[in-house]
């Protein structure tokens, strides 16, 4: 007895596509009955089809699945089952990891979007950069050339920040890049002119980064004094979320005043 593509796609609850893409691929060979021209499916083509599902189940790939039932020995089929075990657990680790930094980004940023014209009193967290600064007429792979030691997960984490001091002359950001240094990762300092950066007592908040300098620290200084804290004059921003607005690059910045 035979069944149409109908009969057999009703059976296994599977689109008459699907079946006809497997007859293409030689893993299920029906005949043709030369009297009304239809192709007519065996039971053989309806257990192999069930093999087929079983194994596209298990996410097994159309290679491997023609590698089985081209005639693998069947001690080699375990070792079909290992490698695509290894690739899925492979593949579970890098999601778990990529849903652990999406949490921990997803906590950030509500932090951020919440912080945003509100002040705080805490400490500015340790992090780790060049003594001198960024000149922005150099690249900034060029800047960081025989410092930080940085592998591509450290670029993730890494903070175009600057310095400014109320008390100086310098009406200019001094930028630089730092690099938070719980990172997990391991940071290797290249060079003796890497430092620590951080602060026990400060005021912070979180503003959208502007060229206007005023913009950004005027709230922070106005709220110091509003409150009576005397601050040592130094402020530094971190940058926190990036975002883009009219194809230029912009972002939220952590902005902290040390506190005498």
């Amino acid at each position: 007895m035979y069944l149409t593509v109908g009969e057999i796609s009703k059976a296994l609850e599977i689109s008459t596509e699907m079946i006809r893409f497997y007859v293409k691929e030689g893993i299920i060979t029906p005949k043709k009955n030369e009297e009304n021209n239809y192709w007519e499916y065996s039971s053989d083509d309806l257990m192999r089809l069930t093999d087929v599902l079983f194994y596209r189940d298990l996410d097994l790939s159309l290679k491997d699945i023609k590698t089985i039932m081209s005639g693998l020995e069947l001690e080699k089929i375990g070792n079909v089952i290992q490698a695509r075990r290894a690739e899925l657990i492979n593949d579970i680790q890098k999601k778990v990891k990529s849903l652990s930094m999406l949490q921990e980004w997803d906590e950030d940023y509500h932090k951020e979007i919440n912080l945003v014209g509100k002040f705080k009193l805490g400490n500015m967290p340790a992090e780790l950069r060049k003594e001198d600064y960024y000149d922005e007429i150099d690249h900034i792979a060029k800047y960081m050339q025989g410092s930080l030691k940085l592998d591509r997960e450290d670029w993730m984490y890494v903070s175009l920040s600057f310095f400014y001091n109320i008390y100086e002359k310098d009406f200019k950001l001094k930028k630089y890049l730092s690099v938070n240094k719980t990172l997990k990762t391991q940071i290797t300092n290249g060079s003796s002119d890497v430092i620590e950066e951080k602060a026990e007592r400060c005021i912070y908040t979180e503003v959208h980064y502007s060229e206007n300098i005023s913009d950004m620290i005027n709230p922070l200084i106005e709220y110091a004094e509003e409150k009576g804290y005397e601050l040592t004059g130094e402020i530094y921003g971190r940058e926190n979320t990036n975002y883009f607005k009219n194809g230029k690059r912009l972002a939220l910045y952590k902005i902290y005043a040390i506190i005498k």
